[in-house]
């Protein structure tokens, strides 16, 4: 499977704007969007300002339609960790694909651009999942504004070596983009649509060139009109494998919780919510260390309208 979904170069100077796509590889709707913005791209001949890639990410498990193989690509960026990768004569499944995204991040370094931008494209396994996360010194960016969607600020302080803190610590405006729901054709939808938003206000495209700008900033304001706007996280409840961790049935992202509240069990019995908050990202699939969090509104711009 091509690491490589396409790539444009224009003539003028301009960002470098990195699309990635799979990282999860039970998360494909990035992969499909980077492909249908680029499809359009070639095929009405737009203009490129700077530099544009899109890449996949975990090819291997996206080959398995499962989120990763030996352990999880967005928990491995260090500089420690590709060290000792690295120098090892025997790889993992996710060590070859760290090695090989790595390489390419490496080469494209070099490259001149106004600024760096890197968005990875995610979906989550609970509903109402469409949010950016961001480190909050980066909030602010015309970038991130223009996506119109919540904001969860500086959770990489609380999930270890994400691409997004690697990335942000080479220079790059790095960020996640949630999409909502696994597999849904929604999710495809709202990535294209911020996708085009990242290459129309970075200055990649020019707005000229686009017909029916205003229903991609239509859209992606449409889902984000019933959420809040800024949060911080204030609880993470981590879990292994051994844990067997279930989530009670229907809870979705940014939904009231209270202290006490019971919303999983696991071998230990059941789990209580430690505080007033909000619920977010109930993890409703096998895999994955992160249960849940509990989240605080910062700026409360947005009426909560849920159950």
């Amino acid at each position: 499977m091509d690491r490589i979904i396409g790539a444009f170069e224009g003539k003028e100077k301009g960002p470098l704007i990195i699309l990635i796509g799979g990282l999860h590889g039970n998360e494909v709707t990035g992969i499909k969007a980077i492909d249908h913005v680029f499809r359009k791209i070639e095929r009405e001949g737009l203009k490129v300002r700077g530099k544009i890639v899109g890449l996949r990410g975990n090819n291997k498990a996206i080959a398995r339609k499962t989120r990763y193989i030996d352990y999880d690509l967005n928990r491995c960026w260090t500089d420690a960790h590709l060290r000792k990768v690295s120098n090892s004569h025997i790889l993992f499944a996710e060590d070859e694909e760290l090695l090989e995204l790595n390489q390419i991040f490496e080469e494209l370094s070099s490259y001149e651009a106004t600024q760096k931008i890197c968005a990875d494209l995610h979906t989550t396994s609970s509903d109402n999942g469409n949010f950016i996360v961001v480190p909050e010194t980066t909030a602010d960016h015309p970038v991130i504004n223009a996506l119109k969607l919540p904001l969860i600020l500086d959770l990489e302080k609380h999930i270890k070596g994400t691409l997004l803190k690697y990335l942000t610590g080479k220079g790059y405006l790095a960020f996640a983009f949630e999409g909502g729901l696994i597999g849904s054709e929604v999710a495809v939808q709202l990535h294209i649509a911020g996708i085009w938003e990242i290459l129309l206000t970075s200055g990649a495209i020019a707005p000229a060139q686009i017909n029916g700008i205003m229903q991609i900033g239509t859209l992606l304001q449409t889902f984000a009109s019933e959420l809040p706007h800024k949060l911080r996280v204030r609880h993470h409840y981590w879990i292994t494998e051994e844990d067997n961790f279930r989530m009670k049935p229907g809870y979705m992202n940014f939904q009231k919780v209270r202290s006490g509240e019971i919303i999983a069990e696991d071998r230990n019995g059941p789990i209580q919510i430690p505080q007033d908050g909000l619920i977010f990202m109930p993890l409703y699939q096998r895999s994955g260390n992160d249960g849940f969090f509990v989240v605080e509104e910062l700026d409360p711009l947005r009426k909560i309208n849920l159950p």
